[in-house]
């Protein structure tokens, strides 16, 4: 029984699975070594002045705390994973096509961030909220009347509400822990990119 459930689940989103283990032990050892996260982790400067263009990859990979660590997994589980499994049963190369939107949404929140930032030595990013994000809002053009998730005492929250609500949480968060890692401009970058994406792949499906 057990190992049904879990085949299916490894079948069901196999990319995302991936990234969370990537994710897990890239910032497990980032957060035990503080000298391997600062290489990884997003500061616009240092691409900018050194070419470390990794960085737009790497920075989703690491975590500046648990707490944080702990919500993008969460999230990529459930908002990632729904976003595969639901390209793998209704389109060709389901994993394929979800793979171009993770990856659009994060370089294109790293790389317009960088441009914006380029100067500014202080300013630095960690985490995987921004390409989480431009999943989120896909499967929101996508499937704007499904819904996202479920909240206590209120039921479902449709999709077109609950990239909103997410968002709002980590606004709530980063103010309640003053974490300066977490930013709003990777996130809105992310979400314009995961967008852009999702109508390149599917505009005839969408209009």
């Amino acid at each position: 029984m057990i190992p049904r459930i879990l085949n299916s689940v490894v079948s069901g989103m196999p990319v995302t699975l991936l990234i969370m283990a990537a994710v897990s032990m890239n910032s497990g050892t980032g957060l035990l070594a503080p000298s391997y996260f600062m290489k990884l982790f997003l500061h616009p400067v240092s691409v900018w002045r050194n070419q470390e263009y990794y960085r737009w990859l790497t920075a989703d990979l690491v975590h500046n705390d648990v707490v944080h660590l702990v919500l993008n997994e969460f999230l990529l589980y459930f908002v990632c994973g729904t976003l595969e499994r639901y390209l793998r049963a209704t389109v060709h190369a389901g994993s394929l096509k979800y793979a171009v939107i993770y990856l659009s949404s994060m370089l294109t929140g790293s790389a317009l961030v960088t441009v914006i930032n380029r100067k500014d030595f202080e300013y630095s990013s960690a985490g995987a909220s921004g390409s989480i994000v431009g999943c989120m809002f896909s499967y929101m053009l996508l499937q704007p009347h499904e819904p996202g998730f479920f909240l206590p005492g209120l039921g479902a929250v449709n999709n077109m509400f609950s990239a909103l609500i997410v968002i709002i949480g980590l606004i709530v968060y980063q103010v309640r822990s003053k974490n300066p890692m977490i930013n709003h401009e990777l996130h809105f970058f992310g979400a314009l990119g995961g967008m852009a994406a999702t109508l390149l792949l599917f505009h005839a499906q969408l209009f």
